[in-house]
């Protein structure tokens, strides 16, 4: 209680929506011209965007990170006139979370598109399909079996789908499989803009800040289309990169990097 002028002021009681949301997710920062970065989890490595849609009222999701940061997403939607869809990256838990959730607030109106070839992951298990976990080290294969529980928010209906060349936002679809059946990126060539969702990692198998790399073998549906998916990711000489967790990456040196990180055995 404070004192005022005219006598004790009782404090407003906080919101323990807003309380939850900010331990789930970082407020949303712009980081190019429409688009909005909004970090999540508690080590704020999964990245969801937003983006201005030029079709519609409100903003496009691209990826929709873990199911706990579903709340803080579509709050940050309604702040700019609603979500118009959500467009998922790939099909894998971490990028499918919160879409179940966002799609079932939306009642309806919100659907949910990825490409063809991510569509039965996204509706069926999350990309565990494919995943070999027995590649990984003993104490990772464990945090990890945990982790996707957390992060997953089960199967989602799949209402549209997006292929190479389709225009989301502004953007222009390019696929990048490998790392995931019909891994999508969405890029801008007026700023050379590239959101990639998971085409390379930024952290390693414990969250850890990395240098661009090829995603691991135990996660790869195909690693050497994934390498070559990374070439050509390089080849548009982006200036600004957006993965999946950590970043924005910007400079001109993008492509030599991309191109190491192409090279570069896998573990």
């Amino acid at each position: 209680m404070t004192e005022t002028a005219t006598g004790p002021r009782r404090a407003r009681p906080r919101d323990p929506r807003r309380l939850l949301h900010a331990v789930v997710a970082s407020p949303p920062v712009r980081i190019a011209d429409g688009v909005e970065l909004l970090r999540g989890g508690l080590t704020r490595t999964m990245n969801v965007l937003l983006i201005d849609d030029p079709d519609g009222p409100g903003v496009v999701v691209f990826d929709s990170g873990e199911q706990g940061m579903a709340p803080a997403i579509l709050e940050a939607g309604r702040a700019r006139g609603g979500i118009s869809r959500v467009v998922l990256g790939h099909g894998d838990t971490d990028h499918r979370g919160g879409a179940p959730a966002i799609a079932a607030a939306g009642e309806g109106r919100i659907g949910v598109w990825c490409h063809p070839d991510a569509l039965p992951f996204a509706e069926g298990d999350g990309g565990r399909e494919y995943w070999r976990p027995e590649l990984l080290p003993t104490p990772v294969r464990r945090f990890h079996a945990a982790m996707h529980h957390v992060w997953d928010g089960g199967r989602v209906q799949i209402t549209g789908t997006v292929r190479g060349g389709d225009r989301v936002a502004g953007f222009e679809v390019v696929e990048l499989p490998g790392h995931a059946p019909g891994l999508i990126a969405l890029w801008r060539a007026s700023d050379r803009l590239a959101l990639v969702s998971d085409a390379f990692y930024m952290t390693d198998m414990w969250g850890r800040p990395q240098d661009p790399a090829l995603p691991v073998r135990a996660y790869n549906h195909d690693t050497e289309q994934a390498r070559a998916s990374l070439r050509a990711l390089a080849a548009l000489d982006p200036r600004t990169i957006v993965p999946g967790h950590l970043g924005p990456l910007r400079g001109v040196d993008l492509r030599e990097r991309l191109e190491r990180a192409a090279d570069a055995p896998v573990d």
